[in-house]
């Protein structure tokens, strides 16, 4: 029974508390701020794709490369496998490097482009010997032994992972 008495404690009802508020629709600055980080995520991405695309012919020579060092193992491909590593250095750095600035260069002067295209050098004199021995050789490559084809190899992988491009070093492709 409810008193008369407005002041009485009878006539308290419960308290009713409001809706929670929901998350939905956000506020300006949220739509902003999923916008930037939408943009930033695609530019990212972006730039991902750009690069791996660019680097291609890099994971297809080190791939080539894996090739020829499994075809070295079987004594029949040894001397065929061998010859074929400075042409794959040419053609790759044909495809990093402009035309008129590798195609022509042999010798000592391709060892030292080589080497003036990474930090450190790749092809030191006993592993630059052994691939000029193996560029310009006719005969067989007997005197080529397991120690100097496994290094030639080494410095091969080193430079076809390490080179920097025209665009690293700020020239024009």
């Amino acid at each position: 029974m409810k008193s008369t008495n407005p002041a009485s404690l009878q006539n308290l009802n419960d308290i009713v508390m409001p809706a929670n508020i929901g998350w939905w629709p956000l506020a300006t600055g949220w739509y902003f701020l999923l916008g930037l980080l939408l943009l930033v995520f695609a530019w990212s991405a972006y730039r991902l794709l750009q690069h791996w695309l660019k680097n291609r012919y890099r994971r297809e020579a080190l791939h080539k490369l894996q090739l020829l060092e499994n075809s070295i193992q079987n004594s029949t491909q040894r001397d065929a496998s061998l010859r074929q590593i400075p042409v794959l250095l040419k053609r790759t750095a044909l495809s990093a490097y402009p035309r008129e600035q590798v195609a022509s260069l042999t010798g000592k002067d391709w060892i030292s482009f080589l080497n003036s295209c990474i930090k450190n050098i790749a092809f030191p004199e006993p592993v630059a010997s052994t691939l000029e021995q193996v560029a310009y050789s006719t005969g067989e490559l007997g005197l080529v032994d397991s120690a100097s084809s496994t290094a030639l190899l080494s410095a091969s992988r080193h430079w076809l992972k390490d080179h920097r491009t025209t665009e690293a070093i700020g020239g024009d492709k």
